[in-house]
């Protein structure tokens, strides 16, 4: 399934995103202008229950992506790949979502090629930065 890209800059509408995390967003595009060229909003990953994609019915078959997991944003730009999730302050359980993510992207979508993670948040909470570092995650508070 080919991504659904957007160009990366302010939009008047956001797929999936909730206002608290489009505040996130928004304030890391200002900030960061260059960050990509591209991005994909709620990406698909993860596998559809066999009793869907196996349903006979083509409705039934249609609604496999409601069963896969959502990540919030995929940014490119030239050979860079990020997995990113947007967490108003962002506790140690995003560590784990972006880095689950970020594992289904690869065998799913990049064949092992390994992306970056991600985690955009508005306020860094205690020992967070060590727990991202020791994780291979990058977190930014915008």
């Amino acid at each position: 399934m080919e991504p659904n890209l957007f160009n990366y800059e302010r939009r008047y509408w956001y797929p999936h995103l909730k206002p608290a995390d489009i505040a996130i967003w928004e304030r890391f595009i200002d900030k960061f202008p260059e960050a990509y060229s591209a991005v994909e909003y709620d990406a698909p990953v993860g596998k559809v229950p066999e009793f869907v994609a196996e349903h006979d019915d083509p409705a039934m078959k249609a609604q496999g992506t409601l069963y896969q997991r959502k990540i919030d944003v995929v940014g490119y730009r030239d050979k860079v790949v990020d997995i990113i999730e947007l967490k108003p302050a962002a506790s140690s359980s995003a560590i784990g979502q972006v880095n689950g993510y970020r594992h289904l992207y690869m065998r799913d979508i990049s064949k092992g090629f390994k992306p970056g993670a991600l985690i955009i948040t508005d306020r860094l909470l205690p020992e967070m930065e060590e727990l991202c570092a020791a994780a291979d995650v990058r977190i930014i508070a915008v």
